[in-house]
């Protein structure tokens, strides 16, 4: 072995899922629902890509690695679909929305709760078994939790408004790392729609910020 200083770098490609375990407590805003419980994180590094520079993608490499699992706590909302479709949104451009949404909550919930970003992480998806529908999760880094998903319960409309506003006025037109991109993306922050996170937030901070109701 001996120091190298190659022209390239290295990023993990992963998967990951949640599983919730049990809901601790939820609030129904009509199309909006929020939760927060415990979870199962489960993650599984498939492949690194080396890369220049610059971002381009020299070669992947698939790796066998086992999965790991994590049981801590989340917080999470789900949007009923007709929702997002009625604001504009089209069912091709869901994915990325509601990625980049994930991203940029996660990069705000520090300024909420004393943590780093690299304390907490995140999954989204369009169907998730436990909702039915379009879900954010925002969970905890740490064994059995260590409070910030609870804290972004606590305080989630401020948290999702000052997201939905850094968003806004970031000035980059497709994605940045101050706004919608992640350093620790196991997708390569792919797919991220900038424009649809606003659109999803606008859906979530307008219902939650209304008068809860509940939802058939």
């Amino acid at each position: 072995m001996h120091a190298a200083a190659p022209d390239w770098r290295t990023d993990a490609r992963s998967t990951a899922d949640v599983a919730v375990v049990r809901v601790a407590e939820q609030r129904d805003h009509g199309a909006v629902r929020v939760s927060y419980g415990e979870v199962t994180v489960t993650t599984q590094v498939t492949a690194y890509q080396r890369r220049t520079p610059d971002g381009v993608v020299l070669e992947t490499v698939p790796l066998d690695m086992p999965a790991q699992h994590l049981s801590t706590r989340a917080v999470w909302y789900d949007v009923d679909e007709e929702a997002l479709l009625g604001a504009g949104l089209s069912v091709v451009r869901i994915p990325g929305a509601l990625h980049a949404a994930e991203h940029a909550a996660i990069g705000l919930l520090p300024l909420f709760a004393t943590c780093d970003r690299w304390d907490i992480g995140g999954m989204s998806t369009v169907v998730h078994p436990h909702t039915g529908c379009p879900t954010v999760f925002v969970h905890d880094g740490h064994p059995g939790g260590a409070g910030f998903a609870e804290r972004g319960h606590a305080v989630l409309l401020p948290w999702l408004t000052a997201t939905r506003a850094a968003i806004a006025d970031c000035e980059c037109r497709a994605g940045c790392p101050s706004c919608v991109q992640s350093p620790k993306c196991g997708n390569g922050n792919v797919p991220l729609d900038k424009a649809g996170a606003i659109t999803v937030l606008d859906v979530v901070v307008g219902h939650v910020a209304g008068e809860p109701t509940q939802r058939s």
